[in-house]
Formats: C-alpha cells, structure tokens, sequence
C-alpha cells in the first residue's frame, strides 16, 4: 500500500481550497495526470465521479464517492477501477482571514502487480504535487471571481 499526507498552512481561505478541490469537472486544466473528470451524480452531501489517469503513456478510469461537508471536508473513496484500494481525505481550517490550514492524506494500491510498479511511482509524484496544485488553482479561481 503507498500512502502520502501533507499538511500546511497556505494564504488563502479554506472556502477556496475546498471550491478547489470539489471543482472536478475542472481538474483536466490544472492536474497534469488528469485526462478526463465528470460528476456522475451528486446530492447535498455525496457525489460520485469519474476521473481519467494518464499514468504511463496509459490511461485508466475510475470511479469514486466523494461525500462532503462545505468548506470543511472531502473524503474520496474508490467505487470502480484499476485501484485495488483508494482512498483520501481533504480537511479545511480557517485560522485568518485569509489563511487556513489544509490538510490531505492519500492511501492507494493498484489491483495488478505490474500496473503497481510501473505506474505507483507516477501516480506518488502526483499526490506530493497536489496540494500546490490545488493552492494554485484556488488561487486562480478567486482572482477570476
């Protein structure tokens, strides 16, 4: 099992870390590894998406349950794919006014033992780019409101 956490405090709010982190039909922009994202289905509190991985020069899909709280928490556990095990978790604390602490864990295995190797560093290089991805994007995206 590969697993990676962060946790830091960075300039911005926590409501626009998690208007970051729930904005996945967005993640083809700015996650190099993301070839496709689409919001399945979603309610007031769980949604479920599909996400594309080129990992490799090969790309995988899959299917996860994100269930939220705004601007608190997103938890993101596998429904479908090339993953014998994923799952990660997003938390929110807003310290100032325009500071928060983020925190993200990741815990993932790969089904096939080839795939593991092969495509685990990759996919490892991305969880310990994510959260400056979506510090990036969160700040993108308030400079365009």
């Amino acid at each position: 099992m590969h697993s990676f956490e962060e946790t830091r405090v960075l300039p911005c709010s926590a409501k626009d870390m998690y208007d970051a982190v729930m904005d996945i039909e967005a993640y083809p922009q700015f996650l190099p590894w993301v070839a496709d994202a689409t919001i399945l289905t979603q309610n007031e509190d769980e949604l479920s998406a599909e996400l594309v991985a080129e990992l490799a020069g090969v790309r995988h899909s899959f299917k996860t349950v994100d269930r939220f709280m705004p601007g608190k928490l997103v938890e993101v556990r596998l429904l479908d794919g090339p993953f014998k095990f994923l799952e990660s978790l997003w938390s929110f604390e807003q310290l100032g006014e325009n500071s928060c602490r983020v925190h993200f864990s990741i815990e993932f295995e790969f089904k096939n033992m080839m795939l593991d190797m092969v495509a685990s560093p990759i996919f490892s290089s991305a969880c310990r780019s994510m959260v400056h991805a979506f510090e990036k994007r969160a700040a993108t995206m308030k400079g365009a409101a």
